[in-house]
């Protein structure tokens, strides 16, 4: 089902294109048909509609607001625990970018030769079926480069030969795959300048427990049935096995540490003296990068992770350790899709595979100059405020120096639209070679060049990891480049804001986004790392205490908060609070001082027909309705628990508690629920 509440009404925005484009005439296949004013009134009443049919107005919008705006939205997009166990609006962003990318995979306007490769992988992922001999044997010669899966040879297998490092180490330096220990390039943060190697955990999230752990383990088990031919009870018997490795490996990870506080430097020499009974690191690095690449110097993240994973594996059988390498190789080739489905999978690999060039080509046919002017004029006034304050006396309690030092940080802070523009793509892909028929070798082909590119960047100048990887549709703070990156998939008109919505909503979305984004520059992580993204702490002792103080206040509120039938944890790390907090209350300021700016018959423009709220009393509405979700009651706990982002409910009710303003533009009493007389505040 649909959050949208009037069918044809839906089918309409869902035709639209996706970025704004002007209209260039009847010819254009991509030309946007909805300027007239008769369109425009019918997408404010779709508007109207998709926020009437997500909204609870009975429940009181100053007892709970989040479910007074996001009440019905279960209703209507319900988790599932055999499709999608959490639904939110984020998913139609990312539903819309990828019919349009896929309409672009399927089209003849193609502009290059690395875009044609592109194409091929997504048409020889389209004919994949997961029970042809073909590709059976395709994925044999996979793993077959690096042995045998025990659990298929039996008694034949020969384990003599087999050392679980140097099969990871070879695996890495071949296809870039980690598995168990990843070797990660990425600027030093203490001098981003030059490149650091960095040895830590895979990123991997804990393992469910109960009924999910048994779903997940009859998945795998039904996998190995059907990709390697294993019978019903050695199947089984291999996925406990490898649960249970598995479920050790994660049991090791610290939680709950910023990053700094889980790198440790060492010299080759120190890290081979205190492993060296373990493995022989000077070689295993040598794997990885290459001989002329072993670090005299190097990183190790999450030294709890790595003292817990090499006892883990010393005391794990071979058999179980070659079953869990070669099965986790073989995860990426796998066809985790039923037939129907295919396409939709096939383009979020394709994506996956080819995100910058994916992105580009989207960005490239459908980029609107006036709207990316739009999302910079945003940026600008959010940033201003925040500067704003920072001079004044509304932040009194960080002293003058520490102060200065936040205003060169913020004057510092850039914004990007992630579209690739200055990519090589020749150079990416030029030596790729995708032949259009075979998924298999073709994804073997690609992770290859993945492999190369990533150890290459130990000879060329320092870039963060976080700026090659496929980012998410909302903006997102590089804390070591101090600049925040805005996906292409979040520039699709008619989601969250338009041309043809109330500002309001612009300014509750895209410029509460832009503000949480900003303030993650002096958030408590964040605040520790320099203007120029180089971890150097640079608040004094006094504004110090002052955040810290302040920091409790939100740590102490979130934990009394309860979620799936426990209280949220009593996390130390508040950076995302701190954010919303902070966001929200930039946004409605920026969002007040544009509507102060304006004529009366532009600010009559600010309600929608059918709706019975002011400008500022939708903008909360548009607010709330940004983190309308619904979790299926069996991941409640696990989501809660492992997640640094509050649940959505508590990023509306805590975020809006905790604002003066919002009690009053709703008229709260000073006894209602969403206005406490204690409230937490940082920016």
């Amino acid at each position: 089902m649909t959050s949208c509440g009037i069918l044809w009404l839906c089918f309409l925005l869902a035709t639209a294109p996706i970025l704004a484009k002007p209209n260039t005439g009847a010819d254009d296949p991509f030309a946007d048909d909805l300027d007239t004013e008769y369109a425009k009134q019918i997408i404010r009443q779709a508007k109207v509609a998709d926020i009437k049919n997500t909204m609870n107005p009975e429940v009181a919008a100053c007892d709970d607001f989040y479910n007074y705006a996001c009440g019905n939205w279960h209703r209507h997009n319900p988790a599932q625990i055999l499709s999608s166990v959490i639904t939110d609006t984020f998913q139609m962003i990312a539903k819309g970018f990828d019919r349009r990318l896929q309409r672009l995979l399927r089209s003849t306007d193609l502009k290059s030769e690395e875009e044609k490769k592109m194409q091929r992988f997504y048409l020889a992922c389209t004919t994949v079926n997961r029970d042809d001999v073909s590709y059976k044997l395709a994925l044999e010669n996979v793993y077959r480069e690096f042995g045998d899966f025990p659990a298929l040879a039996g008694a034949q297998w020969n384990g003599t030969d087999f050392n679980w490092w140097r099969t990871v180490a070879q695996i890495q330096h071949k296809y870039g795959k980690q598995i168990i220990l990843a070797v990660d390039i990425m600027p030093d943060i203490r001098n981003t300048s030059v490149n650091r190697v960095y040895l830590g955990p895979v990123a991997k999230q804990q393992s469910f427990t109960g009924f999910i752990n048994l779903l997940e383990k009859s998945g795998i088990a039904t996998d190995m049935h059907d990709y390697l031919g294993l019978s019903g009870p050695v199947a089984r018997h291999t996925t406990e096995q490898l649960q249970d490795l598995e479920n050790g490996l994660l049991s090791g990870r610290s939680i709950g540490k910023s990053l700094e506080e889980q790198l440790t430097l060492y010299t080759m020499d120190d890290l081979q003296q205190k492993y060296g009974d373990h493995l022989n690191f000077t070689e295993f690095f040598g794997l990885v990068l290459g001989e002329e690449h072993v670090p005299d110097k190097l990183y190790v993240n999450d030294e709890e992770f790595l003292d817990n994973a090499l006892l883990t594996m010393r005391s794990t059988a071979l058999a179980t350790q070659a079953n869990f390498v070669l099965w986790n190789l073989l995860q990426d080739y796998l066809v985790d899709s039923k037939p129907n489905d295919l396409a939709k999978w096939c383009t979020e690999q394709t994506k996956k595979y080819f995100g910058p060039l994916g992105e580009h080509m989207v960005y490239e046919r459908y980029r609107s100059p006036d709207s990316e002017a739009e999302i910079k004029r945003i940026w600008n006034e959010v940033r201003g405020i925040f500067m704003e304050h920072l001079r004044g006396d509304k932040l009194d309690w960080i002293t003058n120096a520490t102060r200065q030092l936040a205003i060169e940080k913020l004057s510092h802070m850039q914004l990007h639209i992630n579209s690739y523009d200055n990519e090589n793509f020749e150079e990416l892909y030029g030596e790729l070679v995708i032949d259009g028929l075979n998924y298999v070798t073709n994804l073997q082909q690609v992770r290859i060049g993945q492999g190369k590119r990533n150890f290459k960047s130990l000879d060329q100048p320092a870039r963060s990891l976080e700026a090659m990887e496929i980012l998410g549709f909302t903006p997102a703070y590089n804390i070591l480049e101090n600049n925040i990156t805005i996906p292409v998939a979040l520039l699709q008109p008619r989601y969250f804001w338009g041309d043809q919505y109330p500002e309001a909503l612009k300014y509750a979305t895209l410029g509460y986004l832009l503000a949480h984004e900003m303030l993650h520059g002096f958030d408590d992580d964040g605040r520790k790392y320099d203007a120029a993204g180089n971890f150097a702490p640079w608040w004094d002792i006094r504004s110090t205490y002052e955040f810290e103080e302040r920091r409790k206040c939100f740590q102490a509120q979130y934990h009394e908060y309860k979620y799936g039938g426990s209280k949220l944890p009593e996390s130390r790390e508040q950076s995302e609070n701190i954010a919303d907090n902070g966001g929200i209350k930039l946004a409605f300021k920026a969002y007040q001082r544009w509507l102060a700016s304006q004529t009366e018959e532009v600010r009559q423009r600010e309600t929608l027909e059918g709706l019975s709220f002011n400008g500022e009393q939708l903008f909360f509405v548009g607010y709330a309705q940004l983190w309308c979700d619904d979790v299926h009651s069996l991941f409640k706990s696990t989501f809660a628990q492992a997640d640094n982002h509050a649940p959505s409910m508590y990023r509306v009710i805590g975020s809006l508690s905790n604002f003066q303003e919002f009690s009053w533009v709703f008229n709260c009493s000073q006894t209602a629920p969403m206005d406490p007389e204690y409230k937490c505040a940082i920016y």
